[in-house]
């Protein structure tokens, strides 16, 4: 036995320790902050840490987006409650005033537009039925989806591919995004 041994500190968790601030100013860009913190923590974090860490961080919420969630390259933002019906015509796939809004945000970026289904063909309910068609929009680039503006959720790419190479996986590299796409982007959820 050896004396003046002391036993470890116990740690404690602290829950009201106080959250890390960034600036959260009007015109604080909340796409760049998140690459920025992402980037400077390199890979030492999954997806799943990275996320949690970032929802430690009072990040600053713009154009009524809030950070939700990183994964894969992607940042996963909150939205303003919608009305559905403000989405989804009672026929068809999208109401035309947000896929021409959708359309004129394209045009701005050079993206091209889609309208793919929300759920997959073959996904049936407990009682076999298909549930109603609803689309979303996403706005890609000539290699990849970049946004996916759903009525629930958007999503917008952070990290691209570096270089188109077929059947390999190519290490990502940061999108340099507009200042003002999620400004434009927050048109597609005005009442």
């Amino acid at each position: 036995m050896i004396l003046n041994e002391q036993p470890p500190p116990k740690r404690m968790k602290n829950t009201n320790a106080p959250k890390a601030t960034v600036n959260s100013e009007p015109g604080s860009d909340l796409l760049e902050t998140i690459k920025g913190i992402s980037g400077s923590v390199g890979e030492g974090l999954t997806d799943d840490e990275l996320t949690r860490l970032l929802r430690e961080i009072a990040l600053p919420t713009e154009a009524g987006f809030a950070f939700l969630s990183f994964c894969g390259g992607w940042v996963t933002l909150t939205v303003p409650q919608q009305d559905l019906a403000n989405w989804y015509p009672e026929r068809g796939w999208i109401v035309p005033e947000k896929e021409k809004t959708a359309r004129e945000i394209a045009i701005k970026y050079a993206f091209s537009l889609c309208e793919p289904p929300d759920i997959s063909s073959s996904y049936r309910s407990l009682r076999g039925e298909l549930p109603a068609p609803h689309h979303h929009l996403e706005l890609s680039n000539r290699r990849e989806t970049i946004v996916v503006a759903h009525p629930r959720y958007l999503k917008v790419r952070l990290v691209g591919m570096s270089q188109p190479i077929l059947n390999v996986q190519a290490a990502g590299t940061p999108l340099a995004l507009s200042k003002e796409l999620l400004q434009d982007l927050s048109a597609l959820y005005s009442a």
